[in-house]
């Protein structure tokens, strides 16, 4: 994204620059009153950050499970948050976009892919719900062996035995007791 700028504004930008500088104590507090009016702000019109609050999307899926699985797997590669495709690189070059979903009222774990052609894996984990974030299932899915799914907006697997069963190769049951001890570590922090 190319910013256009004039020559002025290029000018003021840079006397700020330099001005706050030479002028670190002035800067920082500007700076930290302009933090503790949004602060304020964002208290009063309830607004939290995503890693306290259970209903943000970015909870489940930022916080928990990609923080989660980051520790559970060796020697990967985390991407920045909103990296577009995936989430991480193993230790092999592939590229794992992370999904998380929760039981819903119709007993399915549902996965927005939205089209990824990116990833070379999907890892799904599957919690119980929000409140208690209780792993219940983990699948790692090659992109190019179900080549559907990239195709796919959502993912929903049925948590019935014939739902799962479909899965049932994918399934890492020697990952998912790591991924309860970690969820239960990062419980006591939250």
């Amino acid at each position: 994204m190319k910013l256009n700028y004039t020559e002025e504004q290029i000018k003021e930008l840079k006397e700020k620059y330099f001005y706050y500088l030479d002028h670190k104590e002035e800067a920082e507090e500007h700076f930290q009153k302009r933090w503790k009016q949004l602060s304020l702000k964002a208290r009063k019109l309830k607004i939290t950050s995503m890693t306290i609050n259970k209903k943000c999307p970015m909870f489940l899926g930022c916080h928990v499970a990609e923080r989660v699985l980051s520790h559970v797997f060796k020697n990967v590669e985390r991407m920045k948050s909103g990296n577009k495709g995936y989430d991480f690189i193993c230790n092999k070059g592939f590229k794992i976009d992370v999904k998380s979903a929760c039981l819903n009222k119709r007993n399915k774990y549902c996965f927005i892919i939205n089209r990824n052609k990116i990833a070379d894996y999907f890892l799904l984990i599957g919690f119980d719900n929000r409140n208690d974030l209780n792993p219940q299932h983990i699948w790692l899915i090659k992109g190019n062996l179900v080549d559907e799914i990239k195709c796919l907006n959502n993912l929903c697997i049925s948590n019935t035995e014939k739902g799962r069963c479909q899965f049932n190769e994918y399934e890492l049951n020697d990952k998912l007791k790591e991924t309860i001890v970690c969820c239960n570590t990062l419980k006591e922090k939250i």
